[in-house]
């Protein structure tokens, strides 16, 4: 029996891993970047529509992220029966929300 898919399983394996040591910049999705920020960081856009959607509820924690050179913010807003998730564009648009209630029909 012959070692060749041995030696070529081998050169991929140190192929791979000479690449997660190296630290490879490509990213599937596009570069991203994400960081937890106070209420006092965000923009006064984001916060009328922040402000807005909250509707009472208690505003968690917002996370600023870039995404493929585009700013948003992900809002994780808490109440005592519900959460919910909401994404804002850096000028104050809602971009999509996830209510993680509605799995639970």
């Amino acid at each position: 029996m012959s070692s060749r898919p041995h030696e070529v399983a081998a050169t991929v394996l140190a192929g791979m891993l000479s690449l997660i040591v190296a630290g490879c910049d490509w990213h599937p999705f596009g570069e991203r970047s994400h960081q937890t920020i106070d209420i006092a960081q965000v923009p006064a856009p984001v916060r009328t529509t922040m402000d807005r959607l909250a509707g009472g509820r208690t505003i968690r924690e917002i996370e600023k992220q870039v995404v493929d050179g585009k700013t948003r913010y992900e809002v994780t807003l808490d109440s005592s029966s519900a959460k919910a998730t909401i994404l804002i564009g850096e000028d104050g648009k809602q971009l999509a929300d996830d209510d993680e209630d509605e799995d639970e029909d």
